[in-house]
């Protein structure tokens, strides 16, 4: 039940990402055509979507998760959760 809850959270921080990204584009084609004050808004937008990823995906949810996980497996596992678990909070800061 954790694990569909984190998930969940995940994807929405995909989607976020994916709409970042696309905001991003967006504005390097407004900039391209002239359109700063488009490409500004735009731009703004992306980061605006990068940082609720990030609120998504806390040290503490990650945290949370990891304990969940190793909760629910065998103890020869934990050593790769908490490497996951890392590599997440390093792109998460």
């Amino acid at each position: 039940m954790w694990l569909v809850g984190l998930d969940d959270l995940v994807n929405k921080a995909k989607d976020l990402l994916g709409g970042a990204e696309n905001k991003a584009d967006e504005a390097a084609a407004s900039a391209a055509a002239g359109d700063t004050a488009t490409a500004g808004a735009q731009a703004a937008e992306s980061s605006s979507m990068i940082d609720k990823a990030k609120e998504l995906l806390t040290d503490e949810r990650i945290d949370q998760a990891a304990g969940a996980i190793k909760g629910l497996t065998p103890d020869n596992i934990d050593g790769q959760v908490d490497n996951i678990a890392g590599k997440a909070k390093d792109w998460n800061n």
